[in-house]
């Protein structure tokens, strides 16, 4: 816990949440099941995978394509499938809650005492560097954990960004900058 201490805390309230319950976007516009909505047992889930895209639909190759689905199974014997979708927390470069009232930059990078690099590469243009995209994130809960503001279960998402690749400019910024990492708190 003592190395999250540090790390910046991106809070993502109703509409992350929506989406993740709702697990199909678009393609299943039904609205979130609430508990008091179905009060039967989950039985089963079962996933339902998707072809890789291929050089038969080149535009799915070059965007995140999601063509999977979930089923699930309830004690009552209903059935219901849901399609899934992919919908992403933040884009880096966004301004999202920082928690606290304030906002945060999403990717960001700060020094050692938490202030924004700056990117000077074009003068009149400055702006904090920010990380060209995600790399990956993992989803994990802690017992007990407790988070002002967040009155559901507590669920954290830890998110490992890629570097920057370029300044402003277009100089290779490679190695040069450290490799930003963020917790976001999803209720």
């Amino acid at each position: 816990m003592q190395l999250l201490a540090a790390v910046p805390l991106l809070p993502l309230g109703n509409a992350s949440a929506a989406a993740l319950q709702q697990l199909g976007g678009a393609a299943s516009a039904a609205r979130p099941l609430r508990p008091s909505d179905n009060p039967t047992r989950l039985v089963s889930a079962t996933f339902h995978g998707m072809p890789a895209p291929s050089l038969a639909n080149p535009a799915a190759m070059a965007t995140t394509t999601v063509g999977s689905a979930l089923s699930v199974t309830r004690s009552d014997g209903s059935t219901q499938r849901y399609a899934l979708a992919y919908h992403p927390f933040f884009i880096t470069g966004d301004q999202v809650p920082d928690g606290n009232g304030g906002t945060v930059l999403a990717g960001g990078y700060y020094d050692i005492q938490h202030r924004p690099i700056i990117d000077r590469s074009k003068p009149g243009a400055e702006r904090p560097f920010f990380s060209d995209c995600p790399d990956g994130s993992s989803l994990l809960t802690l017992p007990h954990a407790k988070v002002p503001g967040v009155k559901g279960n507590h669920v954290f998402a830890v998110v490992q960004f890629e570097y920057t690749t370029r300044d402003q400019a277009g100089n290779d910024t490679n190695r040069h900058l450290p490799a930003p990492i963020a917790v976001l708190t999803l209720d």
